[in-house]
């Protein structure tokens, strides 16, 4: 009879352990997987506004640059229009007046102005610490990434 109990108990246990299903194991894997999504939405989020403050650099980076080559191309304009108005003989131009009312007058921005205590370079600055920092905590997440994804597999 205790053999009987035996043989039964070990072929239970047997069928028990040879099922593939387990409940336990399929909630695991949907935590696991929960997880891992809200990881790589966070993901996204960061390399979005990584993305957003590189493009809004670039764009500011752009604009400078070719405001500066328009204020270039006006200058060389005036310069050659006022080269051909001009008479050589009698310092006059071709419609009759002179330049002696020419002033020259400030064309730089007034750097008195500040924003909140700071002015323009102060902000700069801060907007380029605050983008080096984030690139610095990517790569530090992305290098503890690699780390941590060897022992998942």
């Amino acid at each position: 009879m205790h053999r009987k109990l035996l043989i039964g108990l070990c072929i239970l246990l047997a069928i028990v352990f040879s099922c593939s299903i387990c409940l336990a194991n399929d909630g695991l894997q949907d935590a696991a997987d929960g997880v891992r999504n809200i990881v790589g939405d966070a993901e996204n989020a960061v390399e979005d506004a990584a993305r957003d403050i590189s493009n809004a650099s670039k764009d500011a980076t752009g604009d400078v640059e070719n405001g500066a080559n328009n204020m270039g191309q006006d200058i060389m304009n005036n310069n050659d229009n006022t080269a051909k108005d001009t008479n050589n003989d009698t310092g006059r131009t071709m419609m009759g007046t002179t330049n002696d009312a020419y002033t020259a007058t400030r064309t730089a921005a007034d750097t008195d102005t500040t924003f909140m205590g700071m002015n323009s370079t102060a902000w700069t600055w801060l907007i380029l610490g605050i983008a080096a920092i984030a690139i610095i905590a990517l790569v530090w997440y992305y290098s503890m990434q690699f780390n941590s994804n060897s022992n998942n597999d």
